[in-house]
């Protein structure tokens, strides 16, 4: 009987050892691997995941809670602070780096992914103002209307977002004439 009890109780300590072992050497990096992989298409704005911003969708752009999207967008690695203009309806932010830190095709998306992102949440946002070390870019609502549609908000689903938005943004020529909408100061 003992012994029976034994060796019931060896097996189960070998399967429990086996399975820590599997679950630390197989699954928790798979699950790491995948976490960064996000992380990492969280970057660009061809593979970012709208359902990540879709949180801060907001009437207002008065709340300083409107200003966590940023954290969420493309470009969120580099250093910034945040200035609301509630009287002009424009958020500005203050980045410490210049835009020449960060690779030229990159940043262009960038700028005009981010604006449609802020634009399209916060209703009644008008601009943005992107102060960069060596440069100030000015994005108005009515520029990225001109680019995306007169309905920004319409774009927050998947569909939309991807066709509407990230397909344009793979168009080398949209992004150059669309960084050309938005002005450098």
């Amino acid at each position: 009987m003992t012994s029976l009890r034994n060796k019931i109780m060896l097996a189960l300590v070998l399967i429990g050892v086996v399975l820590f072992m599997v679950i630390q050497i197989m699954i928790i990096p798979e699950n790491e691997a995948q976490s960064e992989q996000y992380q990492l298409a969280q970057q660009s704005p061809l593979t970012h995941d709208l359902e990540s911003i879709l949180p801060y969708k907001n009437k207002y752009m008065g709340a300083t809670s409107n200003l966590v999207m940023f954290n969420h967008l493309p470009l969120d690695q580099l250093k910034r602070t945040f200035q609301l203009r509630p009287e002009k309806f424009t958020i500005e932010i203050h980045y410490e780096d210049k835009t020449t830190d960060v690779e030229a095709k990159l940043f262009k998306q960038a700028m005009l992914y981010n604006s449609v992102s802020a634009f399209a949440l916060v209703d009644n946002l008008q601009t943005i103002e992107y102060r960069f070390s060596d440069t100030t870019i000015v994005a108005a609502r009515v520029a990225i209307q001109g680019l995306f549609g007169e309905d920004l908000a319409s774009l927050l689903t998947k569909e939309k977002w991807k066709t509407g938005v990230q397909d344009k943004l793979r168009d080398d020529q949209f992004v150059e004439e669309g960084m050309m909408e938005i002005e450098r100061i």
